[in-house]
């Protein structure tokens, strides 16, 4: 059996956690956040940030008792049984990639378009076609472009910040005020400010190519959202100096209207060459993490077993990538030949945000429920002040599905579609699950499940007494 190659140290795990968040919609979501709200919009950003820590150390502790690519899918096995492992991963994560992963494509194809003048969707569809030959290429790959880019998107968007909120510029500036909605409005906005994080647990599914995969998955989790958080906020004080917050609220490019208001054409350029990047990010992040989440569930047969191929020459789970990239071009086709601008990406963004917060709870109540059933299974990361992160993380994202958005009306239209789609997964994972005379919510054996991913995984090396690989021998 070919295996995943274990290669990956903190340096691409902490680029994979945040590589997704520093993404072309979140900071959409950013920009239109800070033209809505104003420099009071730090207060949601921090409040979102709360929840994803919350969330971040649910998901280190199931990583290190499960260190496997099939992620919430495996997490959910010995806990909530096979139907449900299949809707937190198709119904989290492919309609994730397939709401989002072609809108990047899109935002990144017409930033490149105001740039050179160049065809918005060839350039989209080219991107597309650059990221999948280099993840097939081998995670390598992924790493040595991954890691460059990310730290390089954070530092311009900080230095960027900074000069804004020293008045480091010579642009003139504006008197906006910090509050720029009512107070109502602001408390609604939990979903934008939820988007400026969402995605942290992208490295999860990298488990069985990182090294110490119990301490590098964590960390990189916890340090990417705090990182990202401190980036994100100086950003966009540092535009509330200087842009038109009206203007930044209704453009589909807000953040580009920020940097060049901060510093003139040049800054719109840097900010729209970021903006590729961060695209770039997204969909390198999208076909690092899906396939192996597939791969994971192919594995455990609650998908077709062609999902489970690897390469032999580049080890990694090509089919999976295949599938993945094939669901970003159906969106990106569809969001190319609708011209929604940037309603119909934040409403694509609410849609994704939706079944995504669902898969968050199910990771959350994996941890309590595998708490209460295994309480003496080794954990070599144990979430702190257990349950109150899991308890929070679950109402807060209750809360942020409830008010997905500020209007009822577009609040239906997003459940609803929502709503829909979980159905379809459910409806197919019990036909798939009923086909191979599988039990649909009988949990599987922990101990079996751990089992079968050591069996899988290439050895971990400098592996602890206490570390995952050690007890799941003790316990077989």
């Amino acid at each position: 059996m070919t295996k995943l190659k274990r290669s990956l140290g903190f340096g691409a795990a902490y680029a994979a956690s945040t590589g997704l968040v520093v993404s072309g919609t979140a900071m959409v979501s950013l920009g239109n956040g800070f033209g809505i709200g104003g420099l009071a919009f730090a207060i949601p950003a921090f409040a979102g940030l709360i929840i994803i820590t919350m969330v971040a150390i649910s998901y280190g502790e199931l990583a290190s008792m499960l260190p496997g690519g099939g992620m919430v899918g495996e997490y959910t096995l010995p806990a909530l049984g096979r139907l449900m492992a299949i809707i937190a991963v198709l119904g989290g994560y492919l309609v994730l990639v397939s709401a989002d992963g072609g809108t990047q494509l899109l935002v990144a194809g017409e930033s490149f378009e105001s740039l050179t003048g160049f065809p918005a969707a060839a350039f989209s569809f080219g991107l597309l076609i650059i990221l999948l030959v280099l993840n097939i290429s081998g995670v390598d790959i992924f790493a040595r472009v991954q890691i460059p880019v990310v730290f390089g998107m954070m530092g311009i968007l900080a230095i960027m910040g900074v000069a804004g909120v020293l008045g480091l510029s010579n642009q003139p500036t504006v008197d906006n005020p910090v509050l720029n909605t009512d107070w109502g409005t602001l408390a609604s906005m939990g979903a934008v400010a939820i988007w400026l994080y969402i995605g942290m647990e992208f490295v999860a599914p990298l488990a069985e190519e990182v090294q110490r995969p119990w301490k590098n998955i964590p960390l990189a989790m916890v340090v990417g959202v705090a990182t990202i958080f401190v980036v994100d906020v100086l950003f966009g004080w540092g535009a509330t100096h200087y842009a038109n917050l009206g203007e930044m609220a209704e453009s589909s490019i807000p953040h580009v209207v920020g940097a060049t208001a901060i510093f003139g054409a040049a800054g719109g350029f840097i900010m729209t060459v970021v903006t590729i990047l961060a695209s770039f990010s997204t969909g390198n992040s999208y076909l690092a993490a899906i396939p192996r989440m597939l791969y994971g569930l192919a594995n455990e047969g609650l998908l077709p077993k062609w999902l489970a191929k690897v390469s032999r020459r580049s080890r990694v789970p090509w089919t999976g990538m295949l599938v993945t990239a094939g669901c970003m071009a159906s969106v990106l086709v569809y969001s190319t030949m609708s011209d929604g601008g940037i309603d119909l990406i934040l409403q694509l963004v609410s849609i994704a945000c939706t079944t995504w917060l669902l898969s968050y709870i199910i990771a959350q109540v994996d941890v309590i429920v595998l708490r209460r059933r295994y309480p003496n299974a080794s954990r070599p990361f144990k979430t702190p002040f257990y349950p109150l992160p899991q308890v929070i993380g679950i109402l807060s994202c209750t809360y942020l599905i409830v008010f997905i958005v500020p209007e009822l009306e577009a609040r239906l239209v997003v459940w609803g579609t929502a709503a829909v789609i979980i159905a379809a997964i459910a409806l197919f994972g019990v036909v798939w699950l009923k086909l191979n005379r599988l039990p649909l919510f009988t949990p599987t054996d922990l101990v079996q499940t751990q089992t079968n991913i050591v069996d899988r995984s290439e050895a971990l090396e400098g592996d602890n007494p206490s570390g995952p690989v050690a007890s799941v021998t003790r316990e077989v």
